[in-house]
């Protein structure tokens, strides 16, 4: 039925052309570059295109954010770049790669999707744009789209409750000067009393010159402090600490690791009632869950995670693949849907898709989940072996086979191919046993030509 639907799926792709509008092709150039510069530890693009100034504004309110001075509001922006680059930047530069991209017009702007490879893992991110007033892309948000991590909101639960608080400003400017004050009201008294023991003008005159120095130093600095005082309504912060739930969540989750589960839940509610965003944490929790094999455990802490606000999507996709292990295709395609309607669309869902499309009875629904996870790929080898697997889960051994016979013979590994977790679905079809036996010289007709760095493993 695949093989049918793929030739009425090549007919129309051939009468259709999608291209992406100018306006999404220049907001994911934005992102693509500053993930890039991101991922190489070099922060200066990304710090350019990202609307720090934006986003401390929206948390501390126009009002707020307008009164305070340059030299007040670089130590916020620091705090903006740091919380951004700590959970983009690689722990060595140039270890990861940009693996896919998509983009997707808004009311208020541009989403960008990017999914980022970390060696054998990937994240999927979801960058949120919007138009400059002097034009081009600025940067909103970047959200960690799995565990729903919104790293604007992170950013700014990092400056603490009270950043910046109201000033009393007769108050402040009284206590600064009354140093100084007193300063030159000691430098005074020492002139006078010196100079009752200093008789000769010209020694008078060394005196007062060796006063005038220290004094013009105290009224200079009392001027400057408080002017700086008075142009200062607030006070900011000089210290921003982790918020207090970070060190439950760090212990629960070494305590889960060790095993002590009955120890970590009682953690876990104690990072909850210090304030833990709830949607990553049940998430997490899901994924640990499943690792040490309590489906029950996991399929409850997902379902909270989804529940949560803001909620962890990525635990709809969890739910996704139980549901289609259990054969509840049509739920399985609900939650994906919701999945990806939140976090883009991503090689590994779209495969899945298919699967669930093709276990429905809907082959040019499966197909066209196939071509879009080649294209996101980039086509070529890569897209073919992500084809072949895609096929290999559906039981289709023929066009696992037929998808891999676009790859050239150089680039596949057959042994690899045959120890392969992903094809065991269909390891005793006989069009695969066929494939896996045939000599690489058999295969004598043209192959296209794979994308730089290609390879099948």
């Amino acid at each position: 039925m695949l093989l049918a639907a793929s030739l009425a799926l090549a007919s129309a792709a051939a009468l259709t052309s999608q291209t992406a509008s100018p306006d999404l092709e220049e907001a994911a150039e934005v992102a693509h570059r500053a993930a890039s510069s991101a991922l190489k530890g070099q922060s200066r693009i990304l710090f350019e295109a990202l609307d720090i100034d934006g986003i401390l504004e929206r948390r501390l309110g126009p009002a707020v954010w307008r009164e305070l001075t340059e030299r007040q509001r670089e130590p916020l922006r620091a705090v903006v770049r740091q919380t951004f680059l700590a959970s983009l930047a690689p722990a060595e530069p140039g270890t990861a790669d940009i693996a896919w991209s998509s983009a997707r017009a808004e009311a208020d702007g541009v989403t960008v999707f990017l999914g980022i490879r970390f060696g054998e893992r990937s994240l999927k991110t979801r960058w949120s744009e919007t138009r400059a007033p002097g034009g081009g892309w600025r940067i909103e948000d970047v959200t960690l789209s799995d565990p729903g991590i919104s790293l604007a909101r992170r950013a700014a639960e990092a400056l603490g409750p009270r950043p910046a608080v109201p000033r009393d400003r007769s108050a402040q400017a009284r206590r600064e000067a009354l140093p100084r004050l007193v300063g030159l009201g000691a430098i005074a008294l020492a002139v006078a009393l010196l100079r009752l023991r200093v008789r000769a003008p010209r020694e008078r005159l060394i005196l007062y010159l060796t006063a005038l120095a220290p004094a013009l130093l105290f009224a200079i600095d009392g001027f400057l402090a408080v002017r700086r005082v008075m142009a200062e309504p607030y006070v900011v912060a000089d210290s921003f600490p982790p918020p207090p739930w970070e060190r439950w969540v760090r212990l629960a989750r070494e305590t889960e690791r060790d095993g002590r589960l009955a120890e970590a839940d009682a953690l876990w509610r104690q990072a909850a009632d210090a304030g833990a965003p709830q949607g990553p944490a049940r998430y997490e929790r899901g994924l640990a869950a499943r690792e040490r094999g309590d489906a029950a455990a996991s399929a409850r802490e997902f379902l909270a995670a989804l529940d949560a606000r803001p909620p962890a999507p990525g635990a709809a996709r969890e739910l996704a693949v139980d549901a289609l292990a259990s054969g509840r295709n049509a739920e399985a395609r609900d939650l994906l849907d919701r999945y990806t309607a939140a976090t883009g669309p991503d090689p590994d869902t779209l495969g899945l898709q298919a699967v669930i499309e093709a276990n429905l009875g809907a082959p040019q629904k499966a197909l066209e989940a196939i071509r879009q996870a080649r294209e996101l790929v980039g086509g070529g080898a890569r897209g073919a072996e992500l084809e072949a697997r895609v096929r290999a889960r559906s039981a289709d051994g023929a066009g696992a086979v037929a998808a891999l016979r676009e790859i050239p013979v150089e680039l596949l590994d057959r042994e690899a191919l045959r120890s392969d977790p992903a094809f065991l679905p269909i390891a005793t079809d006989p069009a695969w046993v066929a494939f896996l036996d045939e000599a690489p010289a058999a295969r004598a007709h043209p192959r296209p030509t794979p994308g730089p760095g290609e390879a099948v493993r």
